[in-house]
């Protein structure tokens, strides 16, 4: 609280009270507030110039005075009357008796407000022998009220009175308190004789000197006091200082310490310097058997401390005081052992023998979790320094530290069962703080994606640009705080798209979102399954089709291919219907060729001209082949190894495979490109253990036959279908089929 105003104020205000009732100035120093409350002698305070007050207290004191007195126009004669006795500072009365008369006073009312009041500022507008005009501009931001104002003029009014003259005329043109900017006065004296001013001026200083030289013997006596009261305050303070680093240092033990036993050598220690302890130890209570157990204690020596571990004593043993202290909150003091009845075969006082010890209760969340005692052998009078609020502060740290210990405990139990049920769950889990960051991830899940460490990285790090728009969306209503739950595709470590479903919930603390925890189910294989599953009734579908239509269109072939026949044998048919009869019969023939794939497509009957074949050979004659096809604008590289082994497999079917990707290859580049194929050995360990084609009962190699082109590419849609069957991305009309099937 700010401090405005010098206790001259206050000194006027009780010397008049005095005057006038003295019977009734108790009642001024009554109800004060919190200001004054660390004041043991609030007279004295207030009756001491070197103090300072605030204006809500002054402007207390002026009211109270008006309701002790029943007297509405206190203030204005609290300031007269303080003129009038001359009860100014004796640096107030140098300076007015320096200056010699009423105007010289006027001209400095700057100077002497300044040492006791911050609260205006005072302009002096015109200034005579015989008048002035006085302007005084309060400050903004203070508790004003309008006794500071009749405290003021009571003042000016009564100046001349010092030098013997009436007082002054005072007439208020304006008022701070009555709505205007500032307060104005108008004052007008007469003029001093000149016999009694030369009279005025050989005495005054003599005078001066006298009350100058009481005033400061008071001074000086005040002073002694307050030298003997501060050096008093000293001692407490630094008591208090050393009881407050003990404090501070027990507090940060706790937070720093993480051994139990360490953290109470450290803190008991401590109380046994502060507190003048010859020991000091901790009880625990143990909830369960209902006993408080003896943990640690110093100043004993370490084989009697081993003795005494364990040593225990019931919570329902009323009988025992370290027992009932324990129903408490305040400390337990005994002065003097020998005074109290006490049972004198306790182990305790037979070991020891204290001549005053102390007992606190610790408590912690509001129950008592044990007892800190200290105790000493030689001063049984040493109990009456202690401090019992100090104690009790000591004694919360301990119960903190004790009941962090305990918390500690289970945390850790707590953590490492729960650690332990995340961590080999088989569902994939991680937690994502505000910022979509992964704050941390289980095993399962960094197996699962195929990564050394996902913690600290963004989560949309894990999705391609496709699924981004899926993540953002479960987030969004994480944030909105619903729980969310939705299929999306993670990239795992090496590029693949891992199928999952995501049950994402919010987090909160303090009802602010903090993130999300969600739980990750692989639904990959079962994506794949359910492909597998579709595909084939697809392509059962498909097979019945086609073996339908492929029997009537066989039928139909036979016909054709039949009539075909027949015509040929007709000798009056001409050379150029023969030729047309040729052409017939060869696409009568091609037909009935894809009839015979289609029955063996929907029968899924494998060739059975299947053998061990010159895979090389058969790919460099395709090759030729596709070569008279390209345009201009393609180039074909072709690589091939030399000495590959025999595969299994049918010439003519490879011959087809490689012709329809290429074409496909040749139809995907039409401003022309690189067509590459390439033929090469790899080993049984190189291929993937899931492939098909591998049979992990044999130990052999493999050959890989690779086409690619530089062209469009196929999109992941596109890239679902193309084992279906008569599936084309051409435009009708320009060519369908069995394709890769």
């Amino acid at each position: 609280m700010d401090k405005h105003n010098s206790c001259i104020n206050s000194l006027a205000i009780i010397r008049y009270v005095e005057n006038k009732a003295p019977e009734l100035i108790g009642e001024l120093f009554e109800n004060l507030g919190k200001e004054l409350d660390a004041v043991e002698d609030r007279r004295a305070f207030l009756s001491d110039p070197g103090n300072w007050i605030s204006s809500e207290l002054l402007m207390l004191l002026f009211r109270r005075a008006a309701v002790i007195l029943d007297d509405p126009d206190a203030a204005f004669k609290i300031g007269f009357y303080s003129v009038l006795n001359q009860q100014l500072g004796y640096i107030q009365k140098i300076i007015i008796y320096a200056l010699g008369s009423p105007d010289r006073v006027i001209q400095r009312l700057q100077r002497v407000n300044d040492h006791f009041s911050k609260t205006k500022k005072v302009e002096l507008l015109e200034a005579g022998p015989l008048h002035a005009v006085v302007r005084l501009k309060w400050r903004k931001g203070i508790a004003l009220s309008r006794e500071f104002c009749d405290y003021n003029r009571g003042i000016y009014q009564a100046v001349p009175l010092i030098w013997g003259l009436p007082e002054a005329e005072l007439e208020e043109k304006a008022c701070y308190f009555k709505g205007d900017p500032f307060c104005e006065y108008h004052v007008s004296w007469e003029r001093p004789n000149r016999i009694k001013s030369i009279i005025f001026n050989l005495f005054s200083p003599w005078r001066l000197l006298r009350e100058t030289i009481r005033e400061l013997e008071r001074d000086k006596e005040a002073l002694k006091e307050k030298y003997r009261k501060i050096h008093e305050l000293n001692q407490k303070l630094e008591k208090k200082v050393e009881q407050l680093t003990i404090l501070q240092e027990s507090s940060s033990a706790i937070l720093s310490i993480i051994d139990l036993k360490e953290l109470l050598e450290l803190v008991l220690w401590r109380l046994t310097k502060v507190a003048n302890l010859d020991r000091a130890g901790i009880f625990l209570l143990n909830d369960k058997k209902r006993r408080f157990e003896l943990i640690h204690a110093v100043g004993i020596q370490g084989e009697v401390l081993d003795k005494l571990k364990g040593y225990n004593i019931s919570i329902d043993k009323m009988d025992n005081i370290i027992a009932r202290s324990a129903a408490g909150t305040d400390p337990v003091i005994v002065d003097d052992t020998s005074l109290f009845s006490l049972n004198q075969e306790n182990f305790l006082l037979k070991k020891f023998k204290p001549a005053a010890f102390v007992l606190v209760p610790l408590k912690a969340r509001g129950h008592t979790v044990g007892i800190m005692l200290g105790d000493n052998s030689g001063l049984p009078d040493f109990t009456a320094e202690i401090d019992r609020e100090f104690l009790k502060n000591f004694a919360n740290h301990i119960a903190v530290a004790l009941d962090n210990a305990t918390l500690y405990s289970r945390l850790q139990d707590s953590e490492q069962k729960y650690r332990s049920i995340v961590e080999n769950v088989n569902e994939g889990i991680w937690i994502l703080d505000e910022n979509a960051e992964i704050r941390y991830a289980n095993s399962h899940l960094v197996t699962m994606l195929g990564k050394e460490r996902l913690e600290g990285s963004p989560v949309y790090s894990l999705v391609d640009e496709e699924n981004r728009q899926v993540l953002f969306s479960i987030i969004l209503e994480n944030m909105l705080g619903n729980v969310a739950r939705q299929e999306v595709r993670l990239v795992a470590g090496n590029n693949t798209l891992k199928s999952v479903l995501l049950s994402s919930v919010p987090m909160y603390t303090d009802n602010e979102y903090t993130g999300s925890l969600a739980i990750i189910t692989d639904l990959t294989q079962q994506k794949d399954m359910e492909r597998q599953l579709l595909h084939v009734k697809k392509l059962e579908a498909i097979s019945t089709m086609a073996s339908g239509i492929a029997h009537d269109f066989n039928n139909i072939l036979a016909g054709i291919i039949g009539y075909a026949s027949m015509l040929r044998r007709n000798v009056n048919v001409s050379p150029d219907v023969l030729r047309y009869v040729d052409v017939i019969e060869n696409s009568a023939e091609r037909a009935s060729e894809l009839v015979r794939k289609m029955l063996l497509f929907s029968m899924d009957i494998t060739p059975a001209e299947c053998g061990d074949i010159d895979i090389g050979s058969v790919v460099s004659e395709t090759v030729q082949e596709i070569r008279g096809s390209l345009r201009e604008d393609m180039v074909l590289d072709f690589k091939m190894e030399d000495d590959l082994p025999p595969v299994r497999g049918n010439p003519e079917n490879i011959r087809k495979i490689l012709l329809n990707l290429c074409e496909n290859a040749l139809d995907a580049m039409p401003s022309g490109g690189v067509l590459a194929i390439e033929l090469s050995s790899i080993p049984a360990a190189a291929v993937k253990k899931d492939h098909p084609c591998v049979d992990t009962a044999k130990q052999t190699a493999y050959v890989k036959l690779l086409v690619s082109d530089t062209g469009t590419g196929m999109d992941s849609v596109i890239k679902e279908r193309i084992f279906d069957p008569f599936f084309t991305t051409k435009e009708i009309g320009k060519g369908s089929g069995l394709g890769l099937p």
